[in-house]
């Protein structure tokens, strides 16, 4: 009897890792999520431990073994360069699937090219952010994504950031004009014994961007600043995705697809969309939304890969 064949998709971010795997008939037969992947905000050790763990649990819960894999797709954020990739190949040599079997890539690439084979840009906005364009021999240039704080603009880490300023000048009474968000956050993040600001400026890159939550929420009861926060957001986004249209030089019609947790919000995503078409009229714009989870899309990378 044929032993099981497996393709695995690992959706790796600053925040968590999703693994998905499925058999030969397309069924998906795991999908879990760990902790991060990516080594330069975890850790290579941490980030290591991770990631064999998670393997390790993937194998013994599907009672498989590295025979039963039939290719890896492993999407990186934060996964940039050559070296990046070799990283990321010597911690998998720990789980003993064979090299030929993994392919590691940023993750922006996964997702574009498990739902797009034409040319095209694909947008993140999540903990962090990228802008990347996409052709047949893979990528072609790219806009942020260099890491937080210096980078990844438009984020949900750079708006989480951007309130937090704000909360220590007023907690250091710089900025004397309180707000109910102001409040929010101090009632949210005080600790016993611990200054407030020691506690924020404390705060990992994660935490940081789930304090945009508290931004989102605001910013739809009508808190000015909170408001003025997203439309920076949202300006910054459609500046690097224009960018990225004048470099590639799109001409007639191209697609975006938009991907990472801000874009739930149609709010948001209709400002980036709208900003975009307003600048680029000429141009046929296919904006497009991925419907499962970059996980899940990227078993079709997966599948194309290694079939």
């Amino acid at each position: 009897m044929e032993a099981m064949k497996l393709w695995v998709s690992v959706d790796g971010g600053g925040t968590k890792t999703t693994i998905c795997a499925c058999d030969e008939h397309y069924k998906k037969v795991f999908d879990e999520s760990f902790g991060c992947s990516n080594y330069k905000a975890a850790g290579l050790k941490t980030v290591s431990e991770i990631l064999v763990n998670a393997f390790e649990h993937m194998m013994n819960t599907l009672k498989c073994t590295k025979e039963n894999i039939a290719g890896v797709v492993m999407a990186i954020a934060g996964c940039d360069t050559q070296k990046d990739v070799l990283v990321y190949k010597n911690i998998m040599k720990s789980t003993k699937i064979e090299e030929e079997k993994l392919f590691v890539c940023n993750d922006t690439e996964a997702i574009f090219r498990s739902l797009s084979d034409k040319d095209g840009i694909c947008v993140v906005a999540g903990t962090g952010s990228i802008v990347c364009a996409y052709d047949k021999n893979g990528l072609r240039t790219r806009v942020g994504g260099w890491g937080s704080p210096l980078s990844d603009e438009g984020s949900g880490y750079w708006i989480g950031a951007e309130l937090l300023k704000k909360v220590i000048r007023w907690y250091d009474g710089v900025n004397e004009e309180s707000r109910p968000v102001y409040k929010e956050i101090e009632k949210q993040y005080s600790r016993s014994g611990t200054e407030l600001a020691w506690v924020l400026t404390s705060l990992s890159v994660k935490e940081v961007a789930a304090v945009s939550s508290f931004v989102f929420q605001y910013a739809k009861q009508g808190d000015e600043l909170c408001k003025e926060i997203i439309q920076r957001a949202t300006d910054s986004l459609i500046q690097q995705i224009s960018v990225i249209c004048k470099k590639m030089s799109y001409k007639k019609s191209f697609s975006i697809l938009m991907v990472g947790g801000l874009f739930n919000d149609g709010d948001f995503l209709q400002r980036v969309k709208m900003g975009i078409t307003e600048q680029f009229q000429l141009q046929k714009i296919e904006f497009l939304r991925p419907e499962n989870s970059p996980a899940e899309d990227g078993l079709n990378f997966a599948k194309k890969l290694f079939l």
